[in-house]
């Protein structure tokens, strides 16, 4: 799968935690890499120098008979033999004057300085000198501990990698409803879910109020909410045209009920109740915690009316469909033809506010899914919700079997 910017961003901001102690744990391991590596050159340098520097102080003493007696040939068969040395690259004698009497060994290298020796006599007069270039045999040696400390620094790296994981995973899995409520997730009150005393102000005169326009919308009600969430009844206007007002009440009542309960769950307020137009605020002190019980909220609808809706298909009654947004946008218009271009039976959050109102690390989704709507004077992309993160999605399932059996009916 390709990854565009806005994906690439979202992940960044995700893993930015992790990111910063994977950054942090790579620049101590090149810090201390990089002078543990200098000081072991500098030790087997030393090293190498002082075993050179013995080896030409010895063959100096066992060749002073021969560069006095001028024998070349028992000088050549010395170099030679020291030159075949691993350790040892060229091997010269020179005498007084500086003139080469014998050598054997590679070409003399630029780059290293070589160890001279004087050849002395008993009387401990000079005859000549000797010169030995020692060979670089610890090189291969150093390139081995580095790639050996760069193997080490990459598998400390997958380990804290694989900590996070194993650590989120079974952070996912143990989870306990005390984890759930301290992350912002109201738990479900029973003694609070009746619907027969939940928002009342919001429910009257709701005889006609399946033909609600919502046009004005209480905007003076929400216009401080950190979030809304707009409910829309697929092919409404169909429904009123066709159906009488008290048969398409009934209908909308069987999810009124519950939608009241899910308000008063997460302290919600029904700025328009159900029908033509619907109108959930919330309100806090951060706009991502009012964004996030937004969403759980549209979660526990789509979930408590699925149920509801195959409850009375089993009884051969009309059911219906709804389209939820979940959004920051204070325009009512914008946002209210945004919801009305989703999928039914989705919940919608437009895919720039994920981002913006923290939920792309709590929620379960699929960008490529993104779909893009316009209004005609702007457009958006929607990103459909799959579910919550696991800890979340179980305390839905909870709440879904806990309103239904108090009391909601179908």
């Amino acid at each position: 799968m390709k990854w565009d910017e806005y994906q690439v961003r979202q992940w960044l901001r995700r893993e930015h935690q992790l990111l910063r102690e994977l950054s942090l744990m790579l620049v101590v391991a090149l810090v201390v890499g990089v002078y543990f590596l200098e000081h072991v050159h500098t030790t087997l340098e030393h090293s190498r120098r002082q075993s050179a520097q013995a080896l030409a102080q010895h063959i100096a003493g066992s060749s002073a008979e021969y560069v006095v007696t001028g024998n070349l040939v028992s000088l050549n068969v010395i170099a030679t033999h020291a030159a075949a040395l691993e350790t040892v690259e060229r091997v010269e004698f020179r005498s007084v004057a500086g003139i080469v009497l014998a050598s054997a060994g590679s070409a003399r290298s630029e780059t290293v300085i070589p160890v001279s020796r004087a050849v002395r006599l008993e009387d401990q007069s000079v005859a000549g000198t000797v010169e030995l270039w020692p060979s670089n045999t610890s090189a291969a040696q150093e390139e081995n501990l580095e790639s050996w400390f760069v193997l080490v620094a990459l598998c400390l790296l997958a380990l804290r990698v694989a900590g996070e994981a194993i650590w989120r995973r079974l952070k996912m899995e143990r989870a306990s409803p005390e984890d759930v409520e301290a992350d912002m997730v109201p738990i479900l009150t029973m003694s609070q879910t009746h619907g027969s005393h939940v928002n009342s102000a919001a429910r009257t005169n709701i005889g006609a109020g399946t033909g609600i326009d919502g046009s004005g919308e209480a905007d003076e009600e929400h216009d401080t909410a950190k979030a809304v969430l707009r409910i829309s009844i697929v092919n409404f206007d169909r429904m009123q045209d066709r159906l009488t007002a008290q048969l398409l009440d009934e209908m909308v009542s069987a999810y009124r009920e519950p939608l009241d309960g899910i308000a008063l769950v997460y302290g919600a307020k029904i700025v328009t109740p159900l029908g033509k137009e619907c109108l959930l605020a919330f309100y806090g002190d951060r706009k991502e915690a009012s964004a996030f019980q937004a969403v759980c909220a549209g979660m526990l609808f789509r979930a408590v009316t699925r149920r509801v809706s195959e409850q009375r298909k089993k009884q051969g009654r009309s059911a219906l469909e709804f389209k939820v947004l979940i959004s920051s946008d204070s325009d009512a218009r914008t946002s209210w033809a945004f919801c009305l271009a989703g999928v039914p039976g989705r919940v919608h959050i437009p895919e720039a506010e994920l981002i913006g109102m923290e939920l792309d690390t709590r929620l379960l989704y699929q960008a490529e899914r993104c779909i893009e709507v316009s209004n005609g004077e702007s457009s958006v992309r929607l990103q459909p919700v799959e579910q919550l993160a696991q800890r979340y999605q179980k305390l839905i399932a909870g709440q879904v079997e806990s309103l239904l059996a108090d009391g909601v009916r179908a």
